[in-house]
């Protein structure tokens, strides 16, 4: 069996920690429940399982979500050219 080197799969848990950040931005999740749920499909995701059990990274794409929902709802104001 060959094995990963260290710096890919670093790199694979850090662009999917990025990844699980833009899809809390994007406002099609509630929270990070169903955002986690999406990105177990990706390859690398079983290496970076761990990262998306800590308390202060669920914490934080909660509150992405959340935020991306409340601006979702609300218009959006452009200035008059």
């Amino acid at each position: 069996m060959v094995k990963t080197p260290t710096w890919k799969a670093d790199f694979r848990r850090g662009w999917l920690v990025r990844e699980a950040q833009r899809l809390a931005r994007s406002g099609q999740h509630a929270d990070c429940t169903t955002l986690i749920l999406q990105l177990q499909s990706l390859d690398g995701f079983d290496a970076a399982r761990e990262r998306f059990e800590d308390r202060a990274l669920r914490s934080q794409l909660d509150r992405l979500c959340a935020l991306a929902q409340e601006m979702g709802s609300k218009p959006v104001r452009r200035s008059a050219s």
